[in-house]
């Protein structure tokens, strides 16, 4: 496994992370922590949930493997987020995590899903940022993090109005859209701040048509993972790259591709680029944050 130094945190962490919202049967939740457990095992730390994630059930699956790491002393760092937009529900949300991962604080916690320019001003006019300070000089939190959907030069906007104060950006950014979002995991660091990468896989759409994607591969790659995960921690903005795991199979089959890491240099970025650019840009990842267009876009 590779670790780095996250930003301005003052932690290292896995270069591979675990995304939390594909679990394979989250109803068997003992059976599913037990991925989270071999992750842990295998040298993953950085570990990513949510509320809503797998029908609501992913906190609490994370909440029944942190019992078995605490038990084994593994170190990880827990990642989570709210999108409410009250000081008052968000602390009640950051509450109920909290319990729900049995944890005293959550490491990194997302003022999450800033998908619109004016989101987060809202959300900072409504008190929201300050909640988040509260909760950070109570112990509750220990980093204050943001999740953006946002594009270009829109990131470096949306930091500013943050006042500095968050110090990781999750982020999504793969080799399909890398035009559009890279220039704002640049704006994080440049801050110094920790960046993450969801959609890793382009919500599956690199693996699900790897046949689309010749040039992403290298004549000894095992599969499009492997691809798909050499582009993002090749890019030097990039801290951690997340994979949405299913099961364990998934992890080692991530974990392997990392153990061979080379990464791209600058001009094989730039070719993979120019060639993404005359295939396919006609894929939906099926994250349905395009739903309700006010312009009427289908």
């Amino acid at each position: 496994m590779i670790y780095t130094e996250f930003g301005r945190t003052g932690v290292k962490v896995s270069r591979l992370g675990f995304g939390g919202m594909r679990f394979e049967d989250p109803k068997k939740k003992e059976e599913m922590a037990q991925v989270v457990v071999h992750a842990v095992e295998k040298g993953i730390t950085y570990l990513d949930t949510a509320p809503f994630y797998c029908d609501d059930l992913s906190e609490e699956i994370f909440g029944i493997a942190i019992q078995e790491l605490k038990r084994r002393k593994k170190e990880f760092y827990i990642a989570s987020k709210t999108m409410n937009a009250t000081p008052e529900t968000v602390r009640k949300q950051c509450e109920q995590s909290l319990e729900r991962l049995g944890v005293d604080a959550i490491d990194f916690y997302h003022v999450w899903c800033l998908v619109q320019p004016e989101d987060l001003p809202q959300l900072k006019e409504q008190g929201v940022l300050d909640a988040f300070r509260a909760l950070k000089e109570e112990g509750l939190i220990r980093h204050i993090s943001v999740s953006t959907h946002l594009e270009h030069e829109k990131v470096d906007t949306m930091l500013e109005e943050g006042d500095g104060l968050f110090e990781s950006m999750l982020i999504g950014l793969n080799a399909l859209n890398y035009h559009l979002r890279y220039p704002g995991a640049e704006a994080a660091a440049r801050r110094n701040m920790g960046v993450v990468t969801m959609n890793t896989l382009g919500g599956g759409i690199l693996t699900e048509y790897a046949d689309k994607f010749p040039f992403l591969l290298k004549s000894s790659d095992k599969n499009m993972v492997e691809a798909a995960l050499r582009f993002n921690l090749s890019l030097s903005a990039v801290s951690v790259a997340l994979v949405g795991f299913r099961n364990i199979q998934d992890i080692d089959e991530a974990v392997a591709a990392v153990d061979r890491f080379e990464a791209l240099t600058s001009d094989e970025i730039v070719a993979i680029q120019e060639q993404m650019a005359k295939a396919h840009q006609d894929f939906c990842t099926q994250c349905g944050y395009c739903s309700d267009c006010p312009a009427e876009v289908p």
